[in-house]
């Protein structure tokens, strides 16, 4: 226990550090790290493409295979159906689609990167944010969590990244290994938190017509979540996490229901069935490389994204196997990929497809090229009970977080081997603390990318996982099977 416990230790105490120099120093950490970001995302924008594109045609070539008919485990699953897409979906990118549901789609339409014959740009437009949303998304999320239910459940090791390269004997080179992961997971979700900050401030200012620095409300709502999220991962699974997922789940319906009854519903889904179509067409064009021609847009859209869902792999690919105990590869991999990327292109095409086509599309055009966070804010105020959609997004938008967020925590106990009480607090202080130093400048793009900056050199560690588990498998199938024995 004792050597368990230390190698949590040393992953926490360079973790803290890091969020020190955040908070202390937050004009050089952040901008640096984020001019580094950038760096990267410039050099290899093709290659972060090509390998989401990899990892798409390996979970589907794997649903197909004989493969897809082994069970995760010999155990029934754990929890319902439907209680297990709900938390599959809120841990995903649930509070990214309240942000982002508006005011993506309504900035591509309005800076779009490139001209698609035979397909308008209000399509090309939702197409290129189901691009973002997609499969391409949750097939990084789903190969990332087959890996470690592969490593939990057919290994019996822990579910730790470092335990896809070796068993109970770990030389000590590979905590390395579970550092990156963790960092990864503080950046990413830390990026989260203060872009759902300005959104939240927005949405105040819309509600109570308040003007000014609003700074300290930011910093104390920081706080405030950081609190919640706590208690939810401290609670467990089935006590917090399950029972905030559904939450959000039926918070979310609410609220696309009421906004689908008071839009022109038939003009929603011909914008949706058209621009189905046209992602379907766009694909083969945009999974091999960044756009020609606009190579700058695909690097500010495209690359960030897919580089961002790599950066929530290390906890939403250990968190997706733990409760997917019991399940087939093959409906665990279509489920993951599937389920929520349709749900995705529900969510965007009712709300950025109702303002595609009402009156007032150049206003939000012009609200969301000067603010992300305003376009959906004026969307509502075109609407019935306008102040009480504004609270309700808010109220569903702080739920996601904070149930992307306990997910997070909750993971980072499981990767470090320490899922007391203690440990998870003190994780969730350095997530708050690192989120504090972001909110304090609040601007949407940067925290973007500082978000991805984990992912960066997660990516590799990813592939050599996934290299671990196809040799550690063809090593197994070749040897006889009375010698096949140990983890």
């Amino acid at each position: 226990m004792r050597l368990i416990t230390t190698h949590s230790q040393r992953l926490m105490l360079v973790s803290a550090f890091i969020a020190g120099l955040f908070i202390l120093f937050p004009a050089v950490s952040v901008y640096q790290l984020a001019a580094l970001t950038q760096f990267v995302i410039e050099q290899s924008g093709n290659q972060v493409i090509q390998f989401s594109t990899l990892a798409l045609l390996i979970c589907v070539g794997i649903s197909f295979s004989p493969i897809g008919k082994k069970r995760l485990g010999n155990e029934p699953p754990e929890f319902s159906f439907l209680s297990w897409l709900v938390m599959l979906f809120t841990t995903g990118m649930g509070s990214g689609l309240i942000f982002w549901g508006i005011a993506e789609p309504v900035f591509h339409l309005s800076n779009p990167p490139l001209s698609v014959p035979g397909i308008n740009e209000k399509d090309t437009a939702l197409a290129l944010t189901y691009f973002h949303w997609g499969v391409h998304a949750w097939s990084l999320y789903a190969l990332a969590g087959l890996v470690m239910a592969w490593v939990a459940y057919e290994k019996q090791r822990p579910m730790r990244v470092s335990a896809s390269f070796t068993g109970a004997h770990q030389p000590k080179w590979l905590t390395l290994v579970d550092l990156i992961a963790v960092l990864a997971i503080l950046f990413g979700i830390a990026g989260v938190l203060a872009n759902t900050m300005a959104l939240v401030e927005q949405g105040v200012r819309q509600v109570f017509q308040l003007e000014g620095d609003l700074t300290g409300f930011r910093l104390v709502m920081t706080a405030v979540i950081g609190v919640l999220f706590t208690a939810s991962s401290v609670l467990g699974l089935k006590k917090g996490i399950q029972r905030l997922s559904s939450l959000n789940v039926w918070l979310m319906l609410a609220l696309f229901a009421f906004v689908f009854l008071n839009i022109d519903q038939t003009a929603v889904l011909t914008r949706m069935f058209s621009s189905v179509t046209a992602y379907v067409q766009l694909l083969p064009d945009v999974s091999w490389g960044m756009i020609q021609g606009s190579e700058p847009w695909s690097q500010g859209w495209t690359v960030i994204y897919l580089v961002w869902w790599i950066a929530w792999t290390p906890f939403v690919g250990p968190f997706i196997a733990r409760i997917s105990r019991g399940r087939t590869i093959r409906q665990f991999l279509l489920c993951t990929i599937m389920i929520p990327t349709l749900a995705s292109i529900l969510w965007f095409s009712g709300f950025a497809g109702a303002v595609f086509d009402s009156p007032n599309l150049p206003d939000v055009i012009q609200a969301v090229n000067q603010d992300y966070t305003a376009g959906l804010f004026l969307f509502f105020a075109q609407l019935p009970w306008s102040n009480v959609l504004s609270i309700g997004a808010l109220l569903l938008l702080l739920t996601f977080v904070i149930s992307s967020s306990d997910s997070a925590i909750f993971a980072a106990g499981m990767m470090t081997d320490d899922t007391r009480t203690s440990s998870k607090v003190s994780w969730s202080l350095i997530v708050v603390t690192m989120s504090m130093a972001l909110v304090i400048f609040n601007d949407v793009d940067l925290n973007k990318q500082v978000a991805i900056a984990g992912a960066i050199p997660f990516t590799f560690v990813l592939i050599a996982q996934g290299i671990a588990v196809i040799a550690g498998h063809c090593k197994r199938a070749s040897r006889p099977a009375a010698t096949i024995n140990e983890n």
